[in-house]
């Protein structure tokens, strides 16, 4: 979707920056999700190989039960954590994926320059998936620095054309008032 297609349609600009706004954050949404998404499947599969060359050398040492216990309670530990370091990488991941759609949403001109600017220890996603503490800080920032931000066109059809409008030549009404100013006889 181009805005000069969308202008031969007959819209006009301020419709453009709206039809392209939504457009806009319809697609970073759906790229974030791809991006959490991607990046859980590679930790997942990161995970999988991992453990199966693990499973594989703890079949290969398989000779006595002793051994083989501690090598299985070492992998136990190291599968937890391993766990746990996924399920941060991953809340890390939604977090930022959510941070960019919200960012995007505000009209930004320049997200990377807005998330410079944010806070991002202040910013938690709760279970649900909202996010707490980013819309204070986006509304500051659009008081503070409101350049980084579009801000919308206001309606001018209210507004009024000064002139002349019967159209009459104004020439010799600005010569009389010149001469008379300078203490001339007017023709």
């Amino acid at each position: 979707m181009k805005r000069e297609e969308l202008r031969e349609m007959g819209l006009t600009d301020e419709q453009v920056n709206n039809v392209m706004g939504m457009h806009s954050a319809e697609m970073n949404d759906l790229h974030s999700k791809v991006n959490t998404i991607t990046g859980e499947r590679d930790q997942y599969k990161n995970e999988l190989d991992s453990n199966s060359s693990k499973l594989k050398d703890l079949q290969k040492n398989a000779k006595d039960n002793e051994a083989l216990q501690g090598q299985l309670n070492d992998l136990q530990q190291q599968f937890k954590q391993s766990q746990d370091e996924s399920a941060k990488k991953i809340a890390s991941l939604k977090l930022n994926s959510a941070v960019d759609v919200a960012i995007a949403g505000s009209n930004a001109r320049n997200g990377k320059a807005v998330r410079a600017l944010l806070d991002m220890d202040k910013i938690k996603m709760g279970d649900d998936g909202n996010l707490t503490g980013l819309d204070d800080q986006l509304s500051s920032l659009q008081e503070s620095d409101s350049y980084l931000f579009e801000t919308q066109s206001q309606n001018t059809s209210n507004s009024t054309i000064s002139g002349n409008p019967s159209g009459g030549n104004s020439d010799d009404d600005n010569r009389d008032a010149f001469r008379n100013a300078l203490g001339l006889k007017s023709n």
